[in-house]
């Protein structure tokens, strides 16, 4: 149906939209910085997001395979840990050149291939840290909210060339929580649907976005992320409140501390 380049297509959730893609009957081609073949595809090859000759050279390989390309979706980043004071110069810097000026260069790319088409679908994967705090993921978080921005501006651009640009924000998927019991434990508490995503459902997003029925959305950052970022308190969370409460405190009085916790957060 459409001719597709996925970056990033060795990762857990690039490799679910490569498949997700080919079931629907797409060329997908896959570009990633460790390529791993991928049964049904039209291909893959290497790419290396802060060096600007790799990502001309596999956008080159993939489109003379396809023979153009209507949709391009980036997959690939860098992951990065790290508190304030324990985060140095350099790997902020590395991880902001790999996951905003990756999506950049890639999107630069794609615009010079799709524009002369008249037009074609790009979307970038970013993160639930774009969208709420989190402690230990300054540069990360620091790189996909530029994201956000990034998409917001470069869609005023490419809109009138036929060219929509989104994201789709993730909360934690299945390998993303940690190994930890208590860190999938703490994960799925602020989780309001109480489980972690598929990368199939954020491959669906993602289809939905780059087809004919997602066409007039652009510019969107789309969270899927069980209500995560919509929410201040689960259910559980606020049960969990309530039984810290002296049992001698009346409705009214309970009802206030509540607003009074709301208000000083």
């Amino acid at each position: 149906m459409y001719r597709t380049i996925v970056v990033g297509s060795s990762g857990e959730i690039g490799l679910a939209v490569m498949r997700a893609a080919i079931a629907r009957g797409d060329q997908a081609f896959g570009l990633d910085l460790s390529p791993t073949d991928i049964p049904g595809s039209a291909g893959t090859g290497q790419i290396d997001l802060r060096n600007d000759s790799s990502v001309q050279a596999g956008f080159a390989a993939a489109v003379k395979q396809l023979g153009g390309v209507d949709v391009v979706v980036n997959a690939a980043g860098l992951m990065a840990r790290g508190s304030l004071l324990e985060t140095s110069v350099a790997e902020f810097l590395r991880t902001i050149d790999t996951n905003l000026g990756g999506a950049f260069r890639l999107t630069q790319a794609a615009a010079r291939i799709m524009q002369p088409q008249g037009g074609g679908a790009i979307i970038h994967i970013s993160s639930i840290h774009a969208l709420r705090g989190a402690p230990n993921r300054v540069a990360y978080a620091a790189s996909k909210g530029g994201l956000s921005a990034f998409i917001h501006a470069v869609a005023s651009e490419l809109g009138p060339a036929g060219i929509t640009i989104n994201a789709v924000a993730p909360g934690p998927t299945g390998r993303g929580m940690g190994s930890a019991p208590q860190d999938r434990a703490r994960a799925l508490e602020r989780t309001p649907l109480q489980r972690a995503a598929d990368a199939e459902e954020v491959a669906s997003a993602v289809l939905f976005l780059t087809s004919q029925a997602g066409r007039f959305i652009t510019g969107h950052v789309l969270p899927i992320d069980g209500g995560a970022s919509s929410t201040f308190f689960s259910a559980s969370q606020h049960a969990g409140l309530d039984k810290m409460r002296p049992d001698s405190e009346g409705p009214g009085q309970a009802h206030n501390i509540s607003v009074m916790e709301e208000t000083n957060q």
